[in-house]
């Protein structure tokens, strides 16, 4: 009985240990950004080291995870948020609401979700300790619709009247991986471009059935047509959603951050170089490490 015990708990704490993927840490706290109904929406928050130091204000990385807007967790970006945090911005991971979940109307209801999130970061800057002046809105597949959508969509329906309007809900940034625009007109970021939207990085997967190389290829030159910086980088045998961190053994996780991290440098919310490294992993106990091999350039393709 006891040896069964011990094999027992070592399996639990073998459970616990790789619960979460090596390159990634719990949050550090919850904020509360807004209540519908009685419910309380939240965002996970991971705090950079010095966030304690008196008087600054940090740049802020805003992510919203994918799932056609009727699935997803918001722990699906903890690996994200741990590097970004790393680098000294305050990360956070959105819980918005859900159509079957929360009986809503999508995605119009996670549009306004993802423009509140923004606008309570900003309404709230002192005291999170947030520069308004250095937010980025971040999303993958239907969660890259809404981080597209708080730059670009200006309906009024597309507001709630939680915070005050005239705080922007624009983010200085948008990083989008494998972006999810199929949807009515009123709610497709790409048909309501303009003069003077912030930057946008765009990551596409080569093998992704989803969504065609071509729609980004457009997208990406719709961009460069209203004058809006614009980078889309191709995975060539990446899937739809191939940049997600939850497999640590991901190379286009790796390699999609690295790039995110330059794009940033270039535009003034980050400075100093990339934090990336090629993790050695290992793979469970009594295990050999396993390294993940950097991509090759020969492996995507790049249009700036």
């Amino acid at each position: 009985m006891r040896a069964f015990l011990f094999f027992a708990s070592v399996l639990f704490l073998n459970a616990v240990v790789w619960a979460l993927p090596p390159n990634s840490r719990k949050p550090d706290t919850q904020w509360i950004y807004k209540s519908v109904h009685g419910k309380d929406l939240k965002m996970d928050v991971f705090l950079p080291s010095d966030y304690s130091l008196e008087g600054k204000l940090f740049p802020t990385m805003v992510i919203f995870h994918g799932g056609s807007w009727n699935g997803g967790e918001s722990n699906w970006h903890w690996p994200d948020c741990t590097y970004w945090s790393n680098r000294g911005m305050v990360a956070v991971s959105v819980d918005y609401r859900l159509k079957n979940r929360d009986q809503v109307q999508v995605p119009l209801e996670c549009v306004k979700d993802a423009k509140s999130a923004i606008r309570y970061l900003r309404a709230n800057a002192k005291k999170l300790k947030i520069d308004p002046g250095r937010v980025v809105a971040k999303g993958d597949s239907a969660g890259g619709q809404l981080a597209a959508a708080t730059a670009t969509l200006t309906d009024p329906k597309t507001n709630d009247d939680c915070f005050d309007l005239s705080i922007s809900c624009v983010p200085q940034a948008v990083i989008l991986t494998c972006p999810w625009f199929k949807t009515s007109a009123d709610m497709c970021p790409p048909k309501h471009l303009r003069e003077g939207l912030p930057p946008f990085l765009t990551f596409a997967g080569g093998a992704d059935h989803a969504i065609p190389v071509s729609e980004m290829m457009e997208f990406h030159q719709a961009l460069k047509a209203k004058s809006i910086p614009s980078e889309l980088y191709i995975g060539n045998k990446g899937k739809h959603g191939f940049c997600n961190g939850r497999n640590p053994y991901n190379r286009f996780f790796y390699w999609s951050i690295n790039l995110a991290d330059q794009f940033l440098v270039k535009h003034g919310i980050l400075d100093g170089a990339s934090m990336v490294s090629i993790p050695k992993i290992e793979k469970g106990f009594g295990s050999s490490l396993k390294e993940v091999r950097e991509l090759a350039e020969s492996e995507y393709q790049s249009f700036l």
